[in-house]
């Protein structure tokens, strides 16, 4: 049996079947050993993905000092920061799977989830009202960001900052409040709420520093588009600006047109910031026509010592000097300040001879009878032409002539070129007014002057408007007497830049005065805002009864002038009826400037 097996096994084919067997086992085993090095790189390549995922999550998270939501396609949350519960109104109940729009004002859901599903991989802002649980609505500001198509993210991504006043007022009406804190056109945070912002900022933390970015955008007339393209244009301003922030930017609007940015870190992260923005700037094609935009910024630092309104006028001071330098500017504050106060020192000593060498010269501007459809006067107004400087601002110059007794002389010339201009004019009824400075009227030269120009213009004096500031009105007594003079010979006088000083029926009973010009101030957002369509009425209201005819300044827009006819307001000056007109332009844009009331453009608020 033995002899048997061993003959067996020594066999040629019991040695063939071994040595496949053996073959087959070493195989198997290297499927085996292959297919766990799939799985273990795979399992690497997916540890690892998860990694970057959690870490791109954790830097989102990190890199806001906002409240971040995450959505996914359903636009329900898969997660959420701390803070975020609080803000949207849930407190501490779990936050996956709730449906982000069911916690906005059903009035602001259509705005939202329109940035929501957008799908273009930008940036959108949105201002929406989250209920509370107590009842009340919050104000949230929401920056969307579409990240769905990056591939460690895969998701939209909601930064949430409350803008709504810290206490509201017990029965405010959330729509007021949400124009009160929001610009309509482009949902961004309006001054208000920047100025709020500011105030909590410089009252925070001493352990992080902010800067201010303001950036300027030029080459575009809101008066050469439509209401519709207008929008257009400052919207995807917004869009344009929100893809160039930082998570931790805030981006609002500023004035005429402006944009404030706030950034956490020093004054060289808001240059960065600033010279990314304003790179961003460039040709926008409306529905009719292209619009070439350029830019320029300033920029400065939040410091606990000075104030909002303060930092303001900082960073439009630095806005200003990088106007001066050109498209794509960026200047600090501090670089600013330097060079405005070396232009100041060459205006102040150039100004000296502008005069005689030329090159000061007037504009006029019409003012239009909205009843009558007709340009009843037209203001001269002072303009400068520097020979290296080009243009320069009446806004600098002006106050720099009233430091010295030159402004005394410039405007016994203003008196003399407006008289004379206006005799020219075939239109024997048509106004001008002049500007007096307060040196001028207390220098008890202002009726020789008056007088001087009447007589070699041979104006007849019903056409001569003299226009003085508030203050002038509780001079010395002589000032009265000398207004007195000047309107028993038949010349008017109007209180300018009126409501911004000291008006009140007391100084204007009794006093030497024909007409009422309202500052162009109480017309900023008037479309919006119902405390200033009041004050508008009220100064109508003062007009008429002391019998006082009121000259708004500033009308700029359709709205606007709708608005003001609608209230009764009559005699009504802005650009958007003219522009200032140089001397020779006068006499065919006195007929302009009327037709402007009757032109298409001209509709309902």
């Amino acid at each position: 049996m033995r002899t048997a097996r061993g003959a067996l096994q020594g066999a040629p084919g019991w040695t063939d079947n071994k040595q496949v067997t053996t073959a087959v086992l070493v195989a198997g085993l290297a499927v085996v050993l292959t297919v766990q090095a799939v799985l273990w790189r795979r399992q690497r390549r997916l540890a690892g993905a998860l990694r970057r995922s959690q870490n791109s999550l954790r830097t989102l998270v990190r890199s806001s000092v906002d409240p971040v939501v995450i959505l996914d396609d359903a636009l329900c949350i898969t997660f959420a920061s701390e803070a975020a519960g609080e803000l949207l109104g849930l407190g501490t109940a779990p936050l996956a799977g709730v449906r982000v729009t069911d916690t906005v004002h059903p009035d602001d859901r259509a705005a939202l989830f329109g940035a929501l599903q957008g799908g273009t991989g930008e940036s959108a802002v949105r201002t929406a009202r989250v209920r509370q649980p107590e009842g009340r609505w919050r104000l949230v500001q929401i920056t969307v960001r579409d990240l769905r198509g990056d591939p460690d993210v895969g998701a939209l991504v909601l930064h949430c900052r409350d803008v709504s006043p810290s206490a509201p007022a017990p029965g405010a009406d959330s729509e007021l409040l949400e124009l009160a804190l929001t610009d309509p056109v482009t949902g961004l945070p309006n001054r208000t709420a920047l100025i709020g912002r500011l105030g909590l900022l410089q009252r925070g933390p001493r352990n992080r520093s902010y800067a201010m970015a303001q950036i300027g955008v030029s080459g575009w007339d809101p008066q050469t588009l439509s209401p519709g393209e207008e929008a257009t244009v400052l919207r995807a301003l917004t869009s344009r600006l929100s893809r160039g922030l930082r998570a931790e930017d805030w981006l609002a609007r500023g004035t005429d047109g402006d944009f404030v940015v706030l950034v956490q870190g020093t004054i060289s992260d808001a240059e960065v910031v600033a010279a990314r923005l304003v790179a961003t700037i460039g040709r926008l094609a409306t529905s009719t026509t292209t619009v070439p935009l350029t830019a320029v910024a300033g920029v400065g630092s939040l410091t606990p010592d000075v104030d909002p309104g303060e930092t303001l006028r900082r960073a439009d001071l630095a806005l200003r000097s990088a106007r001066r330098s050109g498209a794509g500017s960026v200047h600090r504050y501090d670089d600013a300040l330097r060079a405005e106060q070396d232009r100041r020192g060459v205006l102040r000593a150039d100004l000296d001879g502008a005069l005689d060498r030329g090159e000061l010269r007037l504009v006029f501007q019409p003012v239009v009878d909205a009843v009558l459809q007709r340009t009843v006067s037209v203001e001269a107004l002072l303009r400068w032409r520097h020979p290296v400087l080009g243009e320069v601002s009446p806004m600098e110059f002006v106050p720099l002539a009233e430091e010295s007794p030159l402004i005394v002389d410039i405007g016994r010339w203003v008196l003399l070129e407006a008289c004379r201009t206006a005799a020219a004019l075939d239109d024997a009824e048509l106004s001008v007014a002049v500007n007096v400075s307060a040196r001028q009227v207390r220098s008890g030269d202002l009726v020789p002057d008056v007088l001087a120009a009447l007589e070699d213009s041979r104006l007849s004096p019903a056409r001569l408007l003299v226009e003085i500031t508030e203050s002038v009105l509780l001079d010395d007594a002589h000032v009265i007497e000398d207004l007195g003079v000047l309107r028993r010979i038949g010349v008017r006088i109007a209180v300018d830049d009126f409501g911004t000083g000291w008006s009140s029926l007391a100084y204007l009973v009794g006093m030497p005065v024909d007409v009422l010009k309202m500052d162009q101030y109480f017309l900023a957002g008037v479309e919006h805002d119902p405390s200033r369509r009041a004050m508008c009425r009220a100064v109508l209201q003062l007009g008429t009864s002391l019998g006082l005819p009121v000259i708004v300044e500033g009308v700029t827009t359709p709205a606007t002038l709708a608005l003001l006819r609608d209230m009764g307001h009559r005699y009504l000056q802005g650009f958007l009826l003219s522009r200032p007109l140089e001397a020779d332009a006068l006499a065919a844009g006195v007929q302009l400037a009327a037709g402007a009331l009757r032109g298409p453009e001209v509709v309902a608020p």
